[in-house]
């Protein structure tokens, strides 16, 4: 449910926000926040991979996480980076980036907006599967949970500082309407380094849950009103200091922890028996989830193209035709890609990881 829930923000946001429809602009203004929403779940998926091996006292096996997140993220982006450098035709903007930025996930620092340059939060999400299980082998046994929320903390809270900082340092003395403003994103939206809160906030709570599991299950069984008036607070916060998507010194400070936190929350409030039953029943549901990672890679190129073709028929950016000919032609891409590539990719996922936990390849015994 809630991946399906990122993804239509993510792409909402990546839709044109022309004026004449505030409705739609104000909403949409908030889709940037579906990223951190992602952002959160892989802190709390990823994280809940790597911490439980530690709980039983095993050690996590960097060949098998490294091969799982591989086989799961590489074929369908290394599909999609493909048709955006061989096939002009797909790129919704012109294709400026070298194609060894992509290839090596380095495409979020000194981002220039282009074609495919959505895929700067793959940049972020690969650092943190590089970081996050040599961070896990170093610290396992040495550490109390207490000390491991601390440092989350203190991490948060240098970033606030660092986002701070360098808004006073680059952008405190601009005007409204100065061209440097141009900027801001390159500094302080796409870079790791400003884009850690979601992730911390979703690796706490998988910390919570393979390590606490009486409290989280308090918390997700009975979540009462406390937990949803977080989610609710904090989000309204967040939207309170976007404010249009204006970039004043709150937002760059305060904007990212709220929406990782209110998400978080989210994230707890969603987690119980009770809501999930509920949502497993929505149809479309499931399967929309699971097509999250195909929709992410294909629907600016998609909607793009859709939008080109109805232009000389009349049909505006908005007319039914262009919205429900978007979504369909998104989806069917999207189809395309995990049945071709991405349900393959796993499933050979699927025969390596058997191989590489029975011993067969990849460095010998393994722990489980």
């Amino acid at each position: 449910m809630l991946r399906g829930l990122a993804i239509v923000l993510v792409v909402l946001f990546h839709y044109p926000r022309p004026e004449g429809h505030e409705t739609y602009r104000m909403i949409a203004n908030f889709g940037w926040t579906g990223v951190e929403l992602f952002f959160v779940l892989s802190g709390f998926l990823i994280g809940s991979q790597l911490l439980e091996p530690v709980a039983r006292g095993e050690t996590p096996s960097l060949p098998r996480f490294y091969l799982r997140r591989a086989l799961r993220i590489l074929p369908s982006f290394l599909v999609v980076l493909g048709l955006y450098l061989f096939v002009p035709a797909w790129s919704e903007r012109p294709f400026i980036v070298p194609a060894w930025r992509f290839l090596t996930f380095t495409q979020n620092f000194g981002l220039r907006i282009s074609g495919f340059s959505h895929a700067w939060s793959l940049c972020v999400e690969e650092h943190f599967y590089l970081v996050l299980p040599l961070t896990v082998l170093a610290l396992r046994g040495r550490v109390r949970a207490l000390h491991v929320l601390a440092g989350a903390v203190a991490v948060m809270l240098a970033g606030m500082l660092l986002r701070g900082g360098l808004w006073l340092h680059l952008f405190g003395s601009l005007g409204p309407d100065d061209e440097a403003w141009r900027t801001y994103d390159t500094v302080l939206y796409y870079p790791t380094y400003a884009r850690v809160d979601g992730l911390l906030c979703g690796l706490v709570l998988a910390m919570v849950r393979v390590f606490r599991p009486a409290a989280w299950e308090r918390w997700t069984h009975r979540p009462g009103v406390l937990v949803p008036a977080v989610a609710l607070l904090c989000l309204g916060g967040a939207a309170f200091v976007n404010q249009q998507y204006t970039r004043e010194l709150s937002y760059a400070v305060l904007a990212f922890p709220l929406v990782s936190l209110g998400y978080a929350a989210l994230l707890v409030s969603m987690a119980g028996p009770a809501v999930s039953s509920v949502c497993a029943r929505i149809p479309g549901v499931r399967t929309f989830a699971a097509l999250s990672f195909t929709v992410y890679l294909t629907h600016k190129s998609v909607q793009h193209a859709v939008r080109v073709a109805l232009e000389p028929y009349g049909l505006d950016t908005f007319h039914v035709v262009t919205l429900l000919g978007g979504a369909v032609a998104v989806l069917l891409a999207s189809l395309l890609l995990h049945h071709g590539v991405e349900r393959p990719a796993l499933r050979w996922r699927e025969r390596l990881e058997r191989r590489l936990v029975d011993g067969k390849h990849l460095g010998g015994p393994v722990t489980r």
